[in-house]
C-alpha cells in the first residue's frame, strides 16, 4: 500500500506546479458536483403556496361525483313550468331540449299542455315518448278563475255591436285594437246579423267572444227580399273547417274547396274572412254570398317562430318575398334573436304593408 502512495506521489511530483494546480481544482469542482447533486436529490423543494386545501376538496368533488353517478336518477317525475336547471341537468334528454324548455319560460310563455312541451324545438316523437309519462302539468290556480270570475261580474248589460260607440265597446271589455276594427267594419257597411258574425272582426277570438257572448243584444233589423230568400242556415269557421264543411257554402265547390285548404295552409290560417278574396280565382261576388256564414278564429292559427325558423320556413309563406326574408335571416345572424315583432318593421327588414298582412303569423318565442 505504501508503495502505491509513494508512486502516486512520485508520479504527482513529476507534473508540473501549473498541471498539480489544474489537477487539484478539477478534482475540487468534481467533488463539489457530486455533493450539491445529493443535495438536491434529498431536499425537497418548498413551495410558497399551500395547496393541500385544493388536493382535499379535488378529492371531495371526485368521490361525490363517484356517488352521483351511481345514484342519479336518469327519469324523473317533473313539471316543465318549475323545474330549475340543476333538476334539468339530472334529466337524461338532449341540452338543447333543455335550454329552449327554461327558454320558452323566460320568455314568458306557460306548458299547460303536454302538446306544447311536444312543441318545443329540438323535441322529437322520440325523446318525448321516453319522458311524457315523467311529464306532470299542475292545474292552473283558482285565484287566475276567481280573477276571471270577478271580471265577468263587472260587466253588466248589453251592447248591440251594430251601434255601440268606441267608449262603449272599450267598457264591455274591448281592448283598442278589437274596438278600432269594429268600427271600421261597420264604416264599410258590413252588419252584425248574429252574436257570430263578431268572430269575423280581426283580433276577436273565440277565447274573448265567450266573455262577452252573454252581453250581445243585436236588434233584429228588416231583411230584405233577398235576405229572405237566402237565408243563413249554417256557419263555417275557416280554420278548422275540411273540405266537406266548406262545400256546404253557396258558390263553393270541390276545386275551391281545395284551393281555400290549400292556401290556409300556406298562410298558417285566416285571420279574417276577407282573405278568401287571395285564393287564386276566388272572386268578390262569390265572397258576398257567403260572408254572412263564415268567420276565422285567430287563435288557430299556427305561428311561425321567428328566432329559429330557417330559410325554407319563411319563403313558403306567401306574404314574404325572397328578398324580405334574407334580410330577416341576415338581421338575426347579425344581431341575434328578435325580442319584437316590430324589429322587422323598424330596421326596414319589410315594408309596412307587408309588415301588417304578415304580423299576426309570427312570434318571437
Amino acid at each position: 500500500m505504501n508503495k502505491i502512495i509513494r508512486r502516486w506521489v512520485k508520479s504527482y511530483n513529476d507534473f508540473s506546479k501549473g498541471d498539480r494546480n489544474a489537477i487539484i481544482i478539477l478534482s475540487a469542482l468534481l467533488l463539489l458536483s457530486l455533493i450539491a447533486n445529493i443535495i438536491v436529490q434529498n431536499i425537497q423543494p418548498k413551495s410558497k403556496y399551500n395547496y393541500s386545501e385544493y388536493e382535499q376538496l379535488l378529492k371531495e368533488l371526485e368521490a361525490k361525483k363517484g356517488d352521483n353517478s351511481k345514484n342519479r336518477k336518469i327519469l324523473f317525475v317533473f313539471d316543465p313550468n318549475t323545474v330549475n336547471q340543476e333538476m334539468l341537468d339530472s334529466l337524461d334528454i338532449p341540452e338543447q331540449v333543455k335550454r329552449n324548455i327554461l327558454n320558452y319560460r323566460k320568455a314568458g310563455g306557460k306548458y299547460s299542455s303536454l302538446e306544447q312541451v311536444r312543441k318545443i324545438y329540438g323535441m322529437n316523437d322520440s325523446i318525448f315518448a321516453v319522458i311524457e309519462d315523467y311529464i306532470s302539468i299542475a292545474e292552473k290556480s283558482d285565484s287566475r278563475k276567481k280573477n276571471e270570475t270577478i271580471g265577468e261580474q263587472l260587466i253588466t248589460g248589453f251592447f248591440d255591436p251594430n251601434i255601440a260607440d268606441y267608449n262603449q265597446l272599450i267598457q264591455f271589455g274591448f281592448n283598442r285594437f278589437q274596438a278600432n276594427n269594429l268600427i271600421e267594419y261597420r264604416k264599410k257597411a258590413g252588419v252584425f246579423k248574429t252574436k257570430n258574425d263578431l268572430m269575423k272582426i280581426y283580433g276577436v277570438d273565440s277565447s274573448f267572444f265567450k266573455t262577452i257572448e252573454n252581453h250581445i243584444q243585436i236588434d233584429v233589423l228588416e231583411e230584405s227580399p233577398v235576405t229572405t230568400l237566402n237565408p243563413v242556415l249554417f256557419h263555417v269557421e275557416l280554420n278548422s273547417a275540411d273540405s266537406t264543411e266548406l262545400l256546404k257554402l253557396n258558390g263553393i265547390g270541390s276545386v275551391f274547396a281545395n284551393r281555400i285548404l290549400k292556401y290556409r295552409d300556406r298562410l298558417g290560417g285566416f285571420y279574417s274572412t276577407s282573405q278568401l278574396l287571395e285564393v287564386y280565382n276566388f272572386s268578390e261576388e262569390t265572397f258576398r254570398k257567403i260572408e254572412n256564414s263564415i268567420s276565422a278564429d285567430t287563435l288557430l292559427i299556427k305561428k311561425t317562430r321567428l328566432n329559429f325558423a330557417e330559410y325554407t320556413d319563411l319563403i313558403r309563406h306567401p306574404y314574404f318575398s325572397k328578398k324580405q326574408v334574407e334580410a330577416v335571416l341576415k338581421y338575426r345572424q347579425k344581431n341575434g334573436p328578435f325580442k319584437d315583432i316590430l324589429q322587422i318593421k323598424d330596421n326596414d327588414l319589410v315594408d309596412s304593408e307587408t309588415f301588417s298582412r304578415i304580423r299576426p303569423y309570427l312570434t318571437c318565442r
